[in-house]
């Protein structure tokens, strides 16, 4: 009996002829031989039982062929058929009839067995509609992959904002909450716009694993990934950076003495602010304003740059909301404050949640996210500073109008798509250099649409925040916005298709992947290695690897000043020595005697004491420092009037620098050293009690006016107990936040005068550092009243300024060992029996007496 599927399986095997023919032998040509031997044989056997003869040298393929091919030309199958003949053949001896099953009562199967389209992990049977025909679709040669990327700046010609008078509560415009963006073809083009939704509702029925597996194999710059940095979001700032021109690490208008103040908003764990400190190292000061818990920043895990000058901001409600108008005052006072009024140098932002099963209308879910980081950025950010914003789609009429007002208050903007995006998402990223001035109309606007959208109203959302027929009028700005929405979305469709594909076929690959890492990297300025935790060194490992000829320096003692020495000490050359007030003294405890500190990073810090280095561990001093920092400090606690008592904190002095952050500043000359350890401390600041502050010791020249330099204070009321004490020069970091908050603009009145209580720290000696080295000295010119160097062996002499520039030899300069192995103390004013303050004073100035 004939089985009922052989029909449909030579209905099946019809069709897998009838497709394009394959260029290898085809497994069924196996098949044909095994049938020519069997109806061979077959046929041998019955012809000898008849008695009758057989050709033997036709074979019997070959009468086959001719019976078959007589068959085929009678047309039994209807139609012209690539089915083998004797395939034909043997269907028709089973009694096959076309478009009829086998079996008795033609019972048997006649549509093809379809071939197994299970893939992956998906489940049998699974059928995701469209991937087959997506994948189709994509033309590899639609691809534009290269390392230098184009980017588009659209300028401002406008001196001043032209509808500042003009923007109030009447533009906004209020409507339903929109469900869908399919409709939103106003700042695009419709067929675009539909692809894109289509592409992307093809992926809702896949395996996330499957997506993700594919894309990975896809994208051209997938294999670049994190590198050195703790995520993905670093390499995009670099990214933007380089193309950019590095306009945000390296700008052009920032004082090489100034700190490089920036902001990370929205931007949690960090990566942002970590490219910005790998680049800059302590020279940079960072603001982090994110939420908290799991979207906090990772300081623990920032590897490629020092997390020490960075301090994260949470608001008074200590949950990082940026949505929340009382945080986004708070983190404003908090950036004037430390920026002397000025606001930062460019703040970067790169909010963003899971909008899974809704990525069609991911622009709409995260538009008060969009508007919130522009307004914090309009707060913090100074005249002439930039921003960086993530967004995503710009299709609706919100934030065209968002991105209008952005192009209003800036001299120029871009919207560009780094290579580290993904090229199948919609991630964008709005670019806006050159803050103008008096911008607070559009932040106080932004923040009232803020307060609006706060109230969650689903019924009454806002949808429109400019005027239609405003952004009509500017045709420069509506060209710019719908050219930028139509090439980056040709691009995302081309590389949605591409997804497509590599889900379909599990065995395709971007050949290009290790090729665009290394050229890549190279032009971002990276380099190219893997992440890896630092190594932990131990204290006198990582002094030795510092000082390494110098470490001689850890034992060299001080020399005391007295009546015998003065004269072949300090008042050889009184102008070659710096004086500063310090602490320390004969009586004072070992642990706040001056002597070195060494850090390998955050907490961990050691002082030098006994020939070796201790851990300081106390609950009440708390100090954080970039690891690879060396400098000669001492351990105070300094006094402020609060009330009718005086509260006393602990701070550490800096008196000297070796190496700072792991900059050597060793071989520097005392002045730019000085200038460095007070940037680095500016950097350091932080506004909490929790740690210890970090001070440059105030220094000044050896000149016969020293006493009123040293200012001294003695405590006469008899309600506060203050002992002599040196009073600190006033610090702006230190000014009270609520008279920052009392300035309208983002620039302070610094002509108002800031009434702060005065800072004091104990005052127990004078230490003397050598500015310049032997055989050189330092004189007045009495006919300029200007310095210079002279040097006795030479003879040669120049003046330390010449036409406004440096002019100081450089051998002239004394070293930190130097001026270290010289350095001379003074046990004044406590010990006025050894020397006292009017015997120097007529010594330095013996005109006077």
């Amino acid at each position: 009996m004939a089985l009922p599927s052989s029909a449909a399986s030579f209905n099946r095997i019809n069709a897998v002829y009838d497709s394009k023919p394959y260029s290898k032998k085809h497994k069924y040509d196996k098949m044909d031989t095994s049938h020519d031997n069997i109806y061979e044989h077959q046929s041998k056997r019955k012809k000898l039982n008849n008695g009758e003869t057989f050709d033997t040298n036709t074979s019997l393929g070959e009468k086959y062929v001719e019976k078959n091919e007589v068959v085929g030309n009678a047309d039994v199958y209807g139609s012209k058929s690539n089915v083998p003949p004797k395939i034909q053949h043997m269907m028709q001896k089973m009694g096959h009839k076309v478009g009829k099953g086998l079996g008795k009562n033609d019972q048997g199967r006649v549509e093809p067995i379809e071939a197994v389209k299970q893939c992956g992990r998906r489940g049998f049977g699974h059928y995701v509609p469209g991937l087959k025909e997506a994948s189709l679709k994509w033309n590899p040669l639609e691809e534009e992959i290269k390392v230098i990327e184009d980017i588009e700046w659209l300028s401002n010609i406008h001196s001043s904002i032209p509808f500042a008078e003009d923007i109030n509560s009447h533009w906004i415009k209020h409507g339903p909450r929109k469900q869908i963006i399919d409709d939103e073809t106003k700042f695009c083009h419709p067929n675009i716009l539909k692809q894109i939704v289509n592409s992307k509702t093809i992926f809702d029925r896949l395996d996330k694993t499957e997506i993700r597996k594919a894309r990975t194999r896809s994208n051209p710059y997938e294999t670049i990934r994190c590198v050195n940095f703790l995520n993905r979001a670093a390499v995009k700032m670099a990214n933007i950076d380089r193309a950019c021109d590095f306009m945000f690490t390296d700008p052009k208008n920032v004082d090489p003495n100034e700190l490089l103040y920036f902001a990370d908003v929205c931007a949690g764990p960090g990566g942002f602010s970590e490219y910005v400190l790998s680049r800059k190292k302590w020279h940079a000061k960072g603001f982090g304003f994110t939420l908290k818990k799991e979207n906090d920043f990772k300081l623990d895990d920032f590897f490629a740059g020092p997390c020490e000058t960075f301090h994260p901001f949470y608001g008074p409600k200590e949950n990082g909301d940026v949505f929340d108008e009382q945080n986004q005052k708070e983190f404003r006072s908090l950036v004037m404050r430390h920026t002397n009024g000025k606001g930062v140098h460019f703040m970067m932002s790169d909010g963003g949640f899971s909008v899974e099963g809704q990525e069609n209308i991911q622009e709409i879910l995260s538009k008060q996210l969009y508007l919130c980081q522009c307004l914090v950025a309009l707060m913090i950010v100074r005249p002439g500073g930039h921003f960086v914003t993530k967004l995503f789609d710009l299709f609706t009429p919100f934030s065209a109008g968002l991105v209008y007002l952005m192009y209003h208050c800036f001299e120029s903007i871009s919207i560009f798509k780094p290579n580290t995006s993904r090229p199948a998402n919609s991630e964008r990223y709005l670019i806006c250099k050159g803050k103008k001035k008096d911008t607070h109309m559009v932040m106080n606007y932004l923040s009232h649409i803020n307060r609006s959208l706060s109230k969650r109203d689903d019924i009454n959302d806002i949808i429109e925040i400019v005027p239609l027929d405003i952004l009509e009028e500017d045709t420069e700005f509506l060209r710019y916005l719908r050219n930028s929405n139509d090439t980056l979305g040709k691009k995302q469709i081309v590389n949605l298709l591409k997804i497509a594909a590599f889900c379909e076929d599990s065995t395709l690959i971007e050949p290009k992947q290790a090729e665009m890492r290394k050229e890549c990297l190279k032009y971002w300025n990276l380099p190219d290695r893997t992440r890896v935790r630092p190594q932990i060194s131990k204290p006198h490992d990582k002094a030795q690897e510092i000082l390494d000829n110098s470490i001689e320096l850890l034992k060299c003692e001080a020399t005391e000043l007295t009546n015998d020495n003065i004269r072949g000490t300090i008042l050889n050359q009184p102008y070659d020595w710096y004086c500063m007030p310090c602490g320390s003294g004969a009586y004072v405890e070992t642990e706040k005697k001056a002597t070195f500190y060494l850090s390998l990073g955050r907490q961990q810090v050691y002082r030098y004491v006994t020939g070796k280095w201790v851990m300081i561990g106390s609950d009440s001093v708390k100090i954080e420092l970039p690891s690879n920092t060396l400098v000669y400090a001492e351990l105070v606690y300094e006094s402020r009037l609060a009330g009718k008592c005086f509260l006393k904190t602990s701070a550490l002095h800096i008196i000297d620098a070796y190496m700072l952050g792991g900059e050597d500043v060793s071989k520097m000359y005392l002045s730019q050293r000085y200038k460095l350890t007070k940037k680095f401390c500016d950097a350091l600041w932080k506004p909490s009690n929790d740690y210890s502050r970090v001070r440059a010791k105030e220094r000044f020249l050896l000149t016969p006016d020293i006493h009123r330099r040293l200012k001294t204070t003695y405590n006469t009321t008899p309600c506060l107990k203050l002992p002599i004490g040196f009073e600190l020069a006033k610090n702006p970091l230190e000014r009270d936040m609520s008279i920052v908050n009392t300035t309208e603009y983002h620039e302070m009145n610094l002509k108002e005068p800031v009434q702060e209580q005065p800072v004091y720290s104990l005052f127990n000696s004078v230490i003397f550092i050598r500015s310049i080295a032997k055989p050189w000295a330092r004189h007045l010119s009495q006919k300029t009243g200007e310095f210079y160097v002279y040097n006795a062996i030479t003879k040669q002499s120049e003046f330390e300024v010449r036409n406004k520039l440096h002019n100081r030899p450089p051998d002239a300069e004394a070293s930190f060992a130097q001026a270290f192995k010289e350095r001379v103390t003074w046990n004044w004013p406590n010990d006025t029996n050894t020397l006292h303050m009017n015997t120097l004073i007529q010594m330095l100035n013996p005109r006077s007496t």
